[in-house]
C-alpha cells in the first residue's frame, strides 16, 4: 500500500510522493498518523545532499530493512535524530535509516530552499 503525499515548501512550490508502507510499515504508520506535519527545514550540515526535516517525534527504531545507502528522491526517517530526509542526490547515511518513500515530482524545487523553510506534509487528496 502507499499513500500519495505532498510536500509544500511555502514560497517555493510543491513536491509529490508516495509513502511506501510495505518498506518500513510501523515508522509509516506512525508517520501517516501525524499528518498532516508543519515542520521547518534544512540542509545536511554543510551540503545539499539532502533536505532534512528534525522533529518529527514518532521514535521509531530500525527495522529488518534499514538501509545506509539511499538514492536520489528517497524519503527517509532516520531514527536517530528523528528527522525526515528528503534525499537530493545517491548518498551513504552515517547510521541506518528507515527508507519510507519516494519523491515522484518537483524534486529539484528543493535546490531553492533555504534553511528554516517552512514545510508541510500533508496526504494528496
Amino acid at each position: 500500500m502507499s499513500v500519495p503525499i505532498k510536500i509544500e515548501l511555502f514560497g517555493i512550490g510543491t513536491i509529490e510522493g508516495n509513502i511506501i508502507r510495505h518498506i518500513a510499515p510501523l515508522t509509516a504508520d506512525a508517520i501517516i498518523e501525524k499528518l498532516p506535519l508543519n515542520l521547518r527545514g534544512r540542509f545536511s550540515f554543510g551540503s545539499k545532499k539532502y533536505w532534512s526535516l528534525p522533529g518529527v517525534e514518532i521514535f521509531k527504531g530500525h527495522n529488518p530493512k534499514s538501509i545506509m545507502n539511499a538514492e536520489k528522491g528517497d524519503i527517509l526517517y532516520n531514527p536517530k535524530t528523528d528527522e525526515l530526509i528528503i534525499v537530493l542526490e545517491d548518498i551513504e547515511m552515517s547510521n541506518k535509516v528507515n527508507k519510507i518513500g519516494k519523491v515522484e515530482t518537483n524534486l529539484m524545487i528543493l535546490e531553492k530552499a533555504r534553511n528554516g523553510l517552512n514545510t508541510k506534509i500533508s496526504k494528496k487528496k
